[in-house]
C-alpha cells in the first residue's frame, strides 16, 4: 500500500483548504517532493515540499512569474495562495507551496522529432513572453553555468577525496573531462535575459496529440546570457538516451527540428552572436554536467539517486557523468555538421 500521502500533514491541507478524495505521489524530480491531490470538486492541484535548500521567497518569485504568463493568456501553472492569503506555508520546518494543475504529458526524453519542434516553439514562447518584463531588476543572475567553477570544484573533491574507495576510477575519469575541457570552442556571451534556467525536456509538457503546452518547475527562473539557455535545452532534447544510460549519443535530427522550432517561435531574431555560440554553448554544458557529477561521485552529496538501478550514490554519478561526457564526444565529432544547421536555420532570420 502506497502510504507517501501520510508525509503530508493534515494541518498543510487544511491551510489551502484541501478535502481531497485521492492523493497521488510523484516520482519524477530529483529535488522538491511532489504530489497530485485531487479535491472533493474533482479540481486536481500539484502540492509540492520544498528541498531544505529552497528558501520560502522563491515562491513569490513563481508568483510574479505566473501572474505574468497569464496575463499573456499563455499556460502555466498558477501558484494558489493558502487561505490565509500567503504564498507557501511552513510545517515541521518545511515549506510547502500549492500550484494549479496543468493536463499534460512529460517526458524524460524526446520521443520524436514533432516533440522536438513542438519544446522548441514553447521555450521560444516563454522566452518572449519576458522580452519586455517590466522590472527585470527582480531576477537574480544565475551562476550555474560556470565551466571554470565547476572543474575547479571537481578538482578540489579529487583532493578532499583523495581515500575514496573509487578514487582511481574517478580521477581517470576526471583527467578525461579536464581533458576535454580544454578544447572546448570559446563562447561568446551576450547580456543577461530572463530565462527558465533548467529547460531540460521533462520540464515542458505536452498535450496528448503532441502540441507543446507550457514550461514547469520555474524555481530557476533567472538572468543568464540566453546561449547558456539554449545550450542546456540541447543537450536535454538531443540525446535520446536518459542521462544516466551506459549509451548516449547528440542526435543532429533532434537538433534541427528543436532549433527550427525554436526560430519559427522567437517573435524578435535571435542575435546572430549568440546563434552562433549555440553548438559551442552545447558541448560547454556537457562537458560542464560531466564535472559536476564527477565530483558528486567523491562527494556523494547529489540531491537523489537510484537505488533500484544503482548500488550507490557514487555509482549513480558515474553513469551520469560518463553519460553526458559521451554526449559531448559525439557533438564534437559532429560540430561541423552542427554548425551547418545552425546556419541555415537562422541565416534569414537575422
Amino acid at each position: 500500500m502506497d502510504t507517501s500521502h501520510e508525509l503530508i500533514p493534515v494541518s498543510i491541507l487544511h491551510a489551502y483548504g484541501l478535502n481531497p478524495t485521492t492523493i497521488e505521489r510523484s516520482m519524477d524530480g530529483l529535488i522538491n517532493q511532489t504530489w497530485f491531490v485531487e479535491n472533493y470538486s474533482n479540481t486536481r492541484f500539484v502540492l509540492q515540499r520544498l528541498h531544505p535548500a529552497i528558501g520560502p521567497q522563491v515562491n513569490r518569485k513563481i508568483d510574479r512569474i505566473t501572474q505574468h504568463l497569464t496575463s499573456l493568456n499563455l499556460c502555466t501553472p498558477m501558484l494558489i495562495t493558502a487561505t490565509s492569503g500567503q504564498d507557501c506555508v511552513t510545517c515541521d520546518g518545511f515549506v510547502w507551496r500549492l500550484l494549479g494543475y496543468v493536463a499534460g504529458n512529460s517526458f524524460n526524453n524526446v520521443p520524436d522529432l514533432q516533440h522536438a519542434r513542438e519544446a522548441g516553439s514553447v521555450l521560444a514562447s516563454f522566452h518572449g513572453a519576458f522580452l519586455d518584463y517590466p522590472d527585470v531588476s527582480e531576477f537574480e543572475r544565475s551562476q550555474i553555468h560556470n565551466l571554470k567553477t565547476h572543474l575547479a570544484n571537481l578538482d578540489q573533491a579529487l583532493s578532499d577525496y583523495a581515500s575514496h574507495d573509487r578514487f582511481v576510477e574517478i580521477q581517470t575519469l576526471a583527467d578525461e573531462i579536464m581533458h576535454r575541457a580544454e578544447r572546448l570552442p570559446c563562447v561568446t556571451e551576450s547580456a543577461p535575459c530572463i530565462v527558465h534556467g533548467d529547460p531540460k525536456i521533462s520540464n515542458i509538457l505536452f498535450d496528448p496529440s503532441g502540441r507543446g503546452l507550457c514550461m514547469v518547475d520555474l524555481d530557476t527562473v533567472g538572468l543568464m546570457p540566453i546561449v547558456w539557455e539554449l545550450g542546456d535545452a540541447f543537450r536535454s532534447w538531443c540525446n535520446p538516451h536518459d542521462e544516466d544510460a551506459p549509451e548516449s549519443e547528440f542526435s543532429l535530427d533532434m537538433f534541427k527540428a528543436g532549433l527550427e522550432g525554436y526560430a519559427s517561435g522567437r517573435t524578435v531574431p535571435l542575435d546572430h552572436e549568440d546563434a552562433a555560440a549555440i553548438v559551442g554553448a552545447t558541448r560547454t554544458i556537457y562537458t560542464e554536467l560531466a564535472a559536476r557529477f564527477c565530483a558528486d561521485a567523491l562527494r556523494e552529496s547529489y540531491f537523489a539517486w537510484n537505488p533500484a538501478r544503482f548500488d550507490s550514490r557514487t555509482e549513480h554519478n558515474l553513469a551520469r557523468a560518463r553519460n553526458q561526457l559521451n554526449a559531448s564526444s559525439d557533438l564534437a565529432k559532429k560540430n561541423d555538421e552542427a554548425e551547418e544547421i545552425v546556419q541555415r536555420i537562422f541565416a534569414h532570420r537575422a
